[in-house]
C-alpha cells in the first residue's frame, strides 16, 4: 500500500492530502491546512507553513509527493503539430517554444502534456499540445527549499493540468453540469487563478494559468469601507457574500465591492473560455468552481450571471470523506494531485517539470508498478537471444564449411593437395618449398614509400637520381645545409629494413645555394639474407 501526498502551495494557504493507494482502490487518508503569515518573505513563509503542515498530516512515512508549480511563474503556450510521434515532438519543441520566449531556451525548463488528437496529413495524427515554461532558476529555488524539509517532489505538474485525473477517474463529478459539453474546472486561488477545461471521462483539453484572485476581492473591500487589507480579508471569510447570498445594507455594500473585485479576474476567464472554443470548435457548457474563494456563499450565483453559465461549487468523491465537505473545495488542488500520484498506464499525464538536471534522483521503490513489465521484457530478451543463438551457430556452420571448400580448393591448386586445417595450410604456403616462398616480402614501390615517407615534412630537399632494388637504395639530390643531410640519412636509418646508410660526396651545387649529395642504402630486412626472402 503506497502512501502519495499532494501538496498544494498556495499563495494564502499550503494543503496536503495524504491518498492511501491499493491495488485497484484508493482511499484519502488525512486532510490538512496551515495559514502563511502574512507578513516576511515569501520564501520563508512557504517554508514555516509546509514545515507545520508536515507535522499535522496523519503519521507514516511518505512514499510519493507531487506537486504543482505555484505562482505566477509558469507559462503556458498551445501548439500544434502536424504529427504525434513522441521523439519527432520532443525533437520539434525546442525550436517551437524558443521561438516564443524572450530568453534562450537553456534558461528553462519545459514539458508538454498531449491534449488531443486529429485527423493529419496521410496516415498519421496530428497532436494538440499543452506546454509548461518556467524558468530554471525559479524552479531550483522552489525545489531547494523543499529539500531543506526533506521534502522532494516526485512530479512538478502544471496547475492546469492538475485536474486531468480528476475528469478521467471521476466523470461522474462533472456530468449533468454541461449537458455532456465541455467542462471549465475554475481554481480561484488568493493570487492566481487556474482554469482547466475538458470533458468527462476524457481529460484536460486546455489550460491556463493567470493572475487574480481572492485577494483582489479583499483590495476591493477594503478600500470600499476605508480599511486594512488583513481587517478586510477577516470579514470577508467571516461575513462575506454575494448576489443572493448577500443580506443587509453593509452585506450588499460589501457584495457590490466583491463584485468589482471580481472584474480582472473576469476579464481573463471571458477570454480563455472563447480561446478554447476557437481552438477547439466546442462550446464550454458549465464552469465549477474551486479554491479558497469557492467558499465565498453566493460566487456560483454571482459567476453564472456573469458568464451566462451553470455555476457550481465542486464536491469531492466518496473516497475523499476524510476532507470536511465545507473545505473539500479548498482540498480540491491537492486531492488531485495526490490522483496524480497513482495514476498509471497511457492514460496517465505525462507533464512533469522534474526531468533534465531536475530529474527525480530518490529510490526505486517507483519500480514496483513496473515489475510486471520489466518481468515480460526481460523473458522476451532470453527467447530472443536463444534464438539469435541457434541462427548464429546454423550461419556460422555453414559458413564454416564454404571456408574449408576454399581452402581445401586454394591449397590444391598451389600445393596439389587439399588441406582444410587453416594454421597448417598457412604454414605449408609460407614454407620454402611453396611458390610463395620465392615472393619477396618488400618490393621497389614499398621501398620507395618508405623512403619518401621518411623525409621530414618541414625538409626543402629534391631528389635527382632514386635507385632501387631488393638490396639497395641510391638517393641523390640537393637540399640546404650538410646538418638536414644528416637528419635525412638519420631518419631513413629508423627503418628496420634499412641496415646501413652510407653517405657519398658532399658538395656545394655550382651557385652555391645549395649542398648536393649522395646516399647509399643497404637494404636487409629481419630474417632475411642479403634482401632476398
Amino acid at each position: 500500500m503506497a502512501r502519495i501526498l499532494g501538496l498544494d502551495l498556495g499563495s494564502h494557504a499550503v494543503k496536503g492530502v495524504v491518498l492511501e493507494a491499493k491495488t485497484k482502490t484508493h482511499t484519502t487518508h488525512g486532510f490538512a491546512e496551515v495559514r502563511r503569515a502574512q507578513e516576511g518573505e515569501r520564501a520563508d513563509t512557504l517554508r514555516a507553513a509546509v514545515q507545520e503542515l508536515l507535522g499535522q498530516l496523519p503519521p507514516g512515512n511518505v512514499d510519493q509527493i507531487v506537486i504543482a508549480l505555484p505562482g505566477p511563474a509558469l507559462t503556458t503556450h498551445s501548439l500544434s503539430l502536424p504529427f504525434s510521434d513522441a521523439r519527432r515532438i520532443e525533437a520539434t519543441l525546442p525550436f517551437e517554444v524558443g521561438s516564443q520566449l524572450p530568453f534562450d531556451i537553456s534558461d528553462v525548463v519545459y514539458d508538454y502534456q498531449v491534449v488531443g488528437l486529429k485527423d493529419g496529413e496521410g496516415k498519421e495524427k496530428a497532436s494538440d499540445l499543452l506546454v509548461g515554461v518556467v524558468r530554471k532558476e525559479e524552479l531550483a529555488e522552489l525545489l531547494a527549499l523543499l529539500s531543506e524539509l526533506k521534502v522532494d517532489p516526485r512530479i512538478v505538474t502544471h496547475p492546469g493540468l492538475t485536474y486531468q485525473n480528476l475528469f478521467q477517474q471521476h466523470p461522474g463529478l462533472f456530468q449533468g453540469t454541461g449537458e455532456g459539453g465541455a467542462v471549465a474546472v475554475v481554481d480561484i486561488g488568493h493570487e492566481r487563478t487556474s482554469v482547466s477545461v475538458g470533458k468527462p471521462g476524457e481529460g484536460v483539453q486546455f489550460a491556463r494559468t493567470f493572475s487574480g484572485g481572492g485577494k483582489d476581492l479583499s483590495k476591493a473591500l477594503a478600500t470600499e469601507f476605508q480599511t486594512s487589507l488583513a481587517e478586510a480579508h477577516h470579514w470577508k471569510e467571516q461575513h462575506g457574500a454575494v448576489a443572493s447570498a448577500a443580506q443587509g445594507p453593509d452585506a450588499e455594500r460589501a457584495a457590490a465591492a466583491f463584485v468589482r473585485g471580481l472584474q480582472p479576474m473576469l476579464r481573463e476567464l471571458r477570454p480563455t473560455l472563447k480561446a478554447f472554443t476557437a481552438r477547439t470548435r466546442q462550446q464550454v457548457g458549465a464552469v465549477v468552481l474551486c479554491g479558497g474563494t469557492a467558499k465565498l456563499p453566493g460566487i456560483a450565483e454571482q459567476l453564472s450571471r456573469d458568464l451566462n453559465l451553470p455555476v457550481r461549487v465542486l464536491a469531492l468523491p466518496a473516497d475523499a470523506k476524510a476532507i470536511p465537505a465545507a473545505e473539500q473545495p479548498v482540498a480540491a488542488q491537492a486531492y488531485s494531485l495526490s490522483l496524480r500520484g497513482n495514476a498509471a498506464g497511457v492514460r496517465a499525464p505525462r507533464f512533469n517539470l522534474r526531468r533534465g538536471e531536475f530529474a527525480f534522483k530518490g529510490d526505486f521503490d517507483y519500480m514496483k508498478d513496473k515489475l510486471g513489465l520489466l518481468a515480460s521484457f526481460a523473458a522476451t530478451l532470453i527467447l530472443l537471444l536463444i534464438a539469435f543463438g541457434v541462427v548464429r551457430n546454423s550461419v556460422l556452420a555453414r559458413r564454416e564449411a564454404q571456408v574449408d571448400a576454399v581452402l581445401c580448393d586454394t591449397t590444391q591448386r598451389i600445393l596439389g593437395r587439399c588441406e582444410k586445417d587453416y594454421n597448417r595450410a598457412l604454414n605449408m604456403l609460407a614454407g620454402v618449398e611453396s611458390p610463395a616462398a620465392a615472393l619477396p616480402r618488400l618490393t621497389a614501390v614499398n621501398l620507395l614509400a618508405e623512403v619518401t615517407g621518411r623525409v621530414p615534412d618541414d625538409m626543402p630537399v629534391k631528389f635527382t637520381r632514386i635507385q632501387i632494388d631488393l638490396s639497395r637504395v641510391i638517393l641523390e639530390g640537393e637540399t640546404d645545409s650538410s646538418k638536414q643531410i644528416d637528419t635525412l640519412s638519420n631518419a631513413i636509418k629508423n627503418h628496420d629494413c634499412f641496415k646501413d646508410v652510407r653517405q657519398g660526396k658532399v658538395e656545394k651545387t655550382r651557385d652555391g645555394s645549395k649542398m648536393s649529395f649522395r646516399l647509399d642504402v643497404q637494404v636487409q630486412c629481419p630474417g632475411e639474407q642479403g634482401g632476398e626472402s
